[in-house]
């Protein structure tokens, strides 16, 4: 009897050693489950967020390309209306053209209500690798915005600047006009049309060899005297500003001579023994030249689209 209780003890011990491995290995194979399982979750997130990084440096990519293209696009059109203040459309064009842009230009000629010409300026461009385009209106017009009137000409007007050039005389100056000459006297000027002169100026028959009738000038003295010296013809405008309204002297020669007109804002002293002759048409002419030309954007009338 009692060997056989101790063989039934002995059996009953060595199962409870069995039922503990088994549930040993259970555990692991639960452990091992759940990493995998986790692991299986850090694979896919892992994926999905790659997949999510590399769409937005796509998109990222993609939408930074669109702004490059339209910054290109609007600062091309700019300088296809910067060439339009002063070149006709086929120059301007040729001038800024740029190899994978395509660029159109509709040209409408308006009137002004004093009778000024003017422009107006419909520039199209677009990206030939994309569908990307932008649009902007332009308005050309004079400096010049208006001739001087009967009372104005060979006399003064304390708001001359306000009717000519839509500027207060304090307010104006040479970087007014596009192609102004600014200059301290006047001997040997350059061949160009709209010269800014502080001080006094002395011109004789050398000093402006390419002005004519058919090239007048604009001539503006600011704070000085002028002098036409013999045998010296000046065709076009003549402004006499003072700042501080005190009278400067106009001199003109027995044999030199002015077409066109003179104006001031100030009282002119005027020793003229030579002749002052009246041109509307030469003004004309002088207010039409596109060096006098200014150019602007039309508000409202910009847009892009693909």
């Amino acid at each position: 009897m009692t060997v056989e209780k101790r063989k039934q003890f002995f059996n009953a011990r060595r199962g409870c050693q069995s039922f503990t491995g088994n549930k040993k290995h259970q555990e692991g194979m639960v452990v091992l489950a759940v990493v995998a399982i986790l692991l299986g979750i850090v694979t896919f997130a892992t994926i999905i967020t790659s997949q999510s990084v590399q769409q937005f440096y796509t998109l990222e990519k993609v939408r930074r390309n669109a702004e490059s293209n339209q910054v290109e696009l609007k600062l091309h059109v700019k300088n296809v209306a910067r060439a339009l203040r002063s070149q006709n459309v086929l120059t301007a064009l040729t001038t800024t053209d740029v190899a994978h842009l395509s660029t159109t230009v509709l040209v409408s000629e308006l009137e002004g209500i004093d009778s000024q010409l003017l422009t107006q300026f419909e520039v199209n461009v677009s990206h030939d690798s994309t569908n990307a385009t932008y649009t902007a209106k332009f308005l050309r017009y004079p400096s010049l915005l208006r001739l001087p009137t009967s009372a104005q000409q060979f006399s003064w007007d304390s708001q001359l600047t306000n009717w000519l050039f839509n500027r207060d005389a304090s307010a104006l100056s040479a970087n007014f006009f596009a192609e102004g000459e600014s200059l301290t006297q006047c001997h040997n000027m350059l061949s160009g049309n709209v010269f800014w002169i502080t001080g006094d100026c002395v011109l004789d028959t050398s000093d402006l060899p390419h002005n004519s009738s058919s090239n007048p000038v604009l001539l503006i003295v600011a704070d000085g005297d002028l002098t036409l010296q013999a045998n010296t013809h000046l065709y076009g405008l003549i402004v006499m500003l003072s700042s501080s309204h005190n009278s400067y002297t106009l001199r003109v020669a027995s044999s030199a001579s002015i077409s066109g007109t003179y104006v001031s804002n100030a009282p002119v002293t005027e020793q003229i023994n030579g002749t002052a002759t009246l041109s509307t048409p030469l003004l004309k002419t002088l207010q039409e030249n596109t060096v006098l030309a200014k150019i602007i954007p039309i508000p409202g009338t910009s847009y892009d689209h693909d």
